[in-house]
């Protein structure tokens, strides 16, 4: 069974992510394919999964940031691999990891994600060409290169959106469309795959991170960054990507919206 549920901090029907997890008992282990592992919501996600007792490939161009805790973790609960969501070919090849590693992928990630803000008559193509290429085409290449497995497993995609996948707002139109498309991929891998594959979509709004220094037009970096650095903490999103994982069986979070106390 699915459904739709929104988190919204501050509001009396507030759910305490935390607090609905300690009903979960006997949760299996699952091998969990994660990209854009060494920052944000993705390194904030590696950490929570792995301290959780699940097995996790870490996917990322820069391991360094991942190299000094993973190290101390054995390969039956993280593995690491060097490689650009938006090629391919790598991620078939950290897919085929996790298979020879591990037998097999329970759950896909495809995190890696990117936003530049900019009035649209003044932004430079590239910046367009790169949210494609992350957001869309890198969250593509995940999941088919974990495709496979994932019906073979009857597994779970776990996609992160953005509440501008169900908005659109100003200097960030083609964030926005990139956003829509993620969450229609998830709703056609739902009702292609319902019998043989869980997804789930969380969908943020501002997160306290690094994402807003990609924008490279000064005043409106400035001008939006007391937004952001008045957003959530990546570990609560951490939280609704493990409580997504973890209710598998007991039911599947459709969609999670998840906002700052002040929103």
């Amino acid at each position: 069974m699915t459904g739709s549920l929104a988190f919204n901090l501050g509001a009396p029907q507030c759910i305490e992510l935390n607090r609905c997890a300690l009903y979960l008992h006997g949760v299996k282990s699952q091998r969990i394919f994660l990209t854009g592992a060494s920052s944000g919501i993705g390194a904030a996600t590696a950490r929570l999964l792995a301290e959780k007792g699940h097995r996790v490939l870490l996917i990322s161009r820069d391991l360094s940031a991942m190299q000094s805790w993973a190290s101390a973790r054995d390969e039956n609960s993280v593995l690491l691999h060097e490689g650009d969501a938006t090629n391919a070919e790598s991620m078939q090849v950290a897919a085929q990891k996790m298979k020879d590693q591990w037998g097999g992928i329970d759950v896909c990630i495809p995190n890696a994600g990117i936003g530049v803000f900019s009035p649209l008559e003044e932004a430079d193509i590239s910046d367009w060409h790169r949210m494609i290429d992350v957001n869309i085409k890198g969250v593509l290449n995940g999941v088919h290169a974990c495709l496979d497995s994932l019906l073979k497993n009857k597994g779970q995609v776990i996609q992160i959106g953005s509440v501008a996948a169900r908005n659109v707002f100003p200097n960030s139109g083609v964030y926005c469309a990139t956003k829509h498309a993620v969450l229609a991929l998830s709703e056609s891998l739902r009702i292609e795959f319902r019998d043989r594959l869980a997804v789930t979509t969380i969908n943020p709004g501002a997160v306290n991170t690094a994402f807003i220094d990609q924008t490279t037009n000064s005043e409106l970096r400035e001008s939006y960054r007391p937004q952001f650095e008045k957003g959530m903490d990546p570990v609560f999103i951490a939280e609704a990507i493990v409580l997504s994982i973890e209710s598998k069986g007991r039911g599947v979070f459709s969609e999670i919206t998840v906002r700052p106390d002040n929103r």
